[in-house]
């Protein structure tokens, strides 16, 4: 596994949120990375309270999403998908993407709830969104939250599948 740091941004190059994790592999759906429980986190240039519990993340080969998945040990949603621009590699690294506000959560229970519609609206402006920007990240909120009422992978059983991989316990 090789080190590698996640970062979000605001439009179009305010930091927001970061991770450091380990590289774990790819597959048919993209590049998946490890987060242990302790994970180094900040939010802008501030460090926050590391991560409690384990979890994935996936970087997609097509998509303006990025998955955190943490399984049955998560607080409050077993996954989490941030709606962004498509993330891309900058190095072996670093991956990068902007972070569009909406997300799609699957709660323990199997319900799944968006988040923050109200900061996108607000952010649309703020953050002088694309008219492509928004349509896109509108058409991913409902592709996602499709997928995730229907049990589609790489949601489910692959992102548990690596999990495991990473930290069998």
């Amino acid at each position: 596994m090789r080190p590698v740091t996640v970062q979000f941004f605001k439009n179009p190059d305010i930091l927001h949120w970061g991770f450091k994790v380990q590289y774990l592999g790819e597959d048919e759906w993209g590049d998946w990375a490890y987060a242990p429980a302790g994970t180094k986190r900040w939010k802008g240039e501030e460090p926050v309270r590391p991560s409690r519990q384990p979890a994935v993340f996936c970087v997609p080969r097509d998509g303006w999403w990025h998955l955190h998945y943490g399984g049955s040990v998560a607080d409050t949603y077993s996954l989490f998908v941030d709606i962004t621009t498509p993330p891309h590699w900058v190095s072996d690294h670093r991956y990068e993407m902007i972070d569009l506000d909406l997300d799609v959560g699957m709660r323990h229970d199997g319900i799944v709830v968006i988040e923050d519609e109200d900061e996108f609206e607000v952010h649309q402006v703020k953050y002088r969104y694309t008219p492509e920007m928004i349509r896109r990240a509108v058409e991913e909120t409902d592709r996602i939250v499709g997928a995730l009422r229907d049990g589609q992978e790489p949601f489910f059983e692959v992102a548990e599948a690596w999990l495991r991989l990473a930290d069998p316990h």
